[in-house]
């Protein structure tokens, strides 16, 4: 393995207020990213050093995103609470075919990103609060393969429909790609930060396993979906700290 994922990069209108919703809604410890970023610091988030980073947005939010984040529960009681919660602090409930009766609840945040809160299930009892990161794909065993080889994490389920992939410890969320039938077509407004690790160049051993490069450390996948690549970052004092 030659990079390693490290955060979730989300765009928002107001990093600070973003970052204050998902504070409450998963915990971790909220920092300050730069000048107008915020950061969510795991591993109480993720169990695996995973950060999620607010970012100022790009642009208006249009259509459904393809990559969004499904949030885990351990009991009936914590799914009734975690629902509760996010629509009092400003999320609310949306339809985006899902069907009815479905074991999950999806909702867009207050800058309009989806996100699902998951019954409890067994597959995802080691994740922590964040069960899993969840992207759109026309191929899933195709990108699966890309993703398992640039962050060393195994595939760990493959069918027609979709793949997963498992950090080799077995905490922390998955990262799973479901079936669609439409290309990514617009920049995504979730995406990944990469931090090489072991490699004098990490952009040409990535364009190997099938990206492409966007500039000079900005990259994508082979469906298109963008990726960062980028230097350790100086991690500030935390300021705060919230455990769900």
């Amino acid at each position: 393995m030659s990079t390693r994922l490290a955060s979730v990069v989300i765009e928002a209108a107001d990093p600070s207020a973003a970052a204050e919703f998902w504070y409450v809604m998963l915990g971790g410890t909220a920092i300050p990213d730069g000048p107008q970023g915020r950061r969510l610091v795991g591993p109480e988030i993720g169990g695996c050093d995973l950060d999620l980073v607010f970012v100022p947005a790009h642009g208006a939010k249009t259509g459904k995103n393809r990559i969004h984040v499904d949030l885990a529960t351990e009991s009936p009681h914590e799914y009734q609470v975690l629902t509760s919660l996010a629509a009092d602090i400003g999320a609310h409930v949306v339809d985006i075919g899902q069907g009815p009766a479905m074991p999950w609840t999806v909702f867009q945040d207050p800058d309009g990103n989806e996100f699902c809160v998951l019954e409890p299930r067994e597959l995802y009892t080691d994740t922590g609060p964040l069960a899993a990161v969840v992207i759109d794909s026309v191929a899933p065993a195709r990108v699966a393969d890309f993703w398992s080889a640039a962050t060393g994490w195994p595939v760990v389920h493959v069918c027609e429909d979709s793949a997963a992939l498992r950090p080799l410890d077995t905490h922390g969320p998955w990262i799973e790609f479901l079936r669609v039938p439409d290309p990514k077509r617009t920049p995504n407004r979730i995406q990944f930060d990469m931090f090489p690790t072991d490699i004098e160049d990490p952009v040409g051993w990535l364009l190997a396993l099938g990206a492409t490069r966007l500039s000079d450390r900005v990259l994508a996948d082979p469906e298109g979906n963008e990726f960062n690549l980028v230097c350790e970052p100086a991690i500030d004092i935390p300021v705060r700290r919230f455990s769900r």
